[in-house]
């Protein structure tokens, strides 16, 4: 346990840091970044993402450009 949360929580919301970084500032396809962050569908990315972050990754990376 990190600071009160739990580890699922850490090593979720570091997974979706890593997303936003790679929406942010790569060219890479949603279902590319997907596979690379360990999905096996794009679809359980963008169901993860909008839980963590509150945006799908479509979104995120529209307000970032």
């Amino acid at each position: 346990e990190i600071e009160g949360y739990s580890a699922k929580v850490v090593i979720d919301h570091r997974i979706a840091l890593e997303g936003k970084r790679m929406l942010a500032h790569s060219a890479a396809s949603i279902a590319e970044i997907a596979h690379y962050l360990g999905f096996s569908e794009a679809t359980n990315f963008i169901k993860f993402f909008k839980r963590i972050v509150n945006q799908t990754p479509t979104e995120f990376r529209s307000s970032k450009r």
